[in-house]
């Protein structure tokens, strides 16, 4: 009498078999969607990439390099012959131009978000530490003319080569 394999051995193999199978989708569902995931993100970086080269060329262009003569220029104001010069826009809701570079000296000029200024090449060798509101900055003081033709000083921090708005910035 031969002993023939039961059902037993067959089921154990389907079961495992199937085991696999189940395995084998779902490893293989996991890896697409994190390819997809690891797409998104490479594209997102492409983008960000892509918008930071263009504002570092931006930069770039607007900046003279350290081993030059940088002369101020001045934008033409009646009665001045007309000179290049690098504007400054204010990107706080509210900005005090002063007549030296501190906050102890005297308001000479109330400035608004984006009035635009004129940057007169003279920055300040130290910064200073200041607090906006919700964020605290320490930068410079800049040297500038406004529109309405007066000269003084403004917190570094609170100005920029583009119009945009700092945010976090409490105005009293």
């Amino acid at each position: 009498m031969s002993k023939q394999p039961g059902l037993l051995p067959k089921i154990e193999i389907v079961i495992v078999g199937l085991l696999f199978l189940a395995f084998l989708i779902w490893s293989i569902s996991k890896c697409s969607s994190t390819r997809r995931a690891y797409e998104e993100q490479a594209a997102l970086e492409a983008e960000d990439d892509a918008r930071y080269d263009s504002l570092e060329k931006a930069r770039q262009q607007a900046f003279v390099p350290l081993d030059t003569v940088v002369r101020p220029q001045k934008k033409e104001l009646p009665g001045e012959a007309a000179e290049r010069i690098t504007p400054l826009f204010v990107i706080t809701p509210a900005l005090n131009m002063r007549n030296g570079p501190g906050l102890k000296f005297t308001v000479l000029e109330r400035l608004q978000l984006h009035d635009e200024l004129l940057f007169l090449g003279d920055v300040t060798d130290t910064t200073q530490q200041i607090d906006l509101g919700q964020i605290v900055a320490d930068e410079p003081w800049v040297k500038v003319r406004s529109e309405s033709g007066k000269e003084g000083w403004v917190y570094g921090a609170c100005v920029d080569f583009y119009k945009r708005e700092l945010k976090g910035v409490e105005v009293d």
